[in-house]
């Protein structure tokens, strides 16, 4: 739990917490197994931006301890920034599979999503939001 900053929530019930503390307290539950492999539907949904980068922060902590994680999630950047290999789907079929910078390009972005983005650099790490529609 305190790896999900959740312990503070221990004594709670369950029903009195919001959506992002019960998302904290559902990963802190999976990981408290210490699976090889945790597998996490959008883990992120409901979470501050904080709390989002810190989950994210630990999980590539998680895996850098030899475990794996498959992440479901749409958030551009962040699937950049903490992924080590990308899956990008369109209606159900693989359109891009491997390094963040070779699947998500422009084009595949405009196929998978039916965006524009606009792409930055900050801190040495680069970023992309979604901008605009295609017509």
């Amino acid at each position: 739990m305190e790896v999900t900053d959740c312990a503070h929530l221990a004594d709670r019930d369950a029903m009195t917490l919001s959506g992002g503390e019960s998302v904290r307290v559902l990963l802190a539950r999976a990981l408290a197994v210490e699976a090889p492999i945790l597998l996490a539907d959008e883990p992120l949904a409901g979470l501050d931006p904080a709390h989002q980068l810190d989950v994210l922060a630990r999980l590539k902590q998680w895996v850098s301890e030899g475990r794996s994680a498959v992440v479901v999630m749409h958030d551009l950047t962040l699937a950049a920034r903490f992924a080590d290999r990308v899956w990008l789907l369109h209606e159900g079929h693989l359109i891009g599979d491997g390094a963040p910078d070779e699947v998500l390009t422009d084009t595949r972005l405009a196929q998978a999503m039916n965006v524009q983005v606009i792409r930055g650099e900050h801190a040495g790490q680069r970023f992309m939001i979604p901008w605009d529609p295609l017509p």
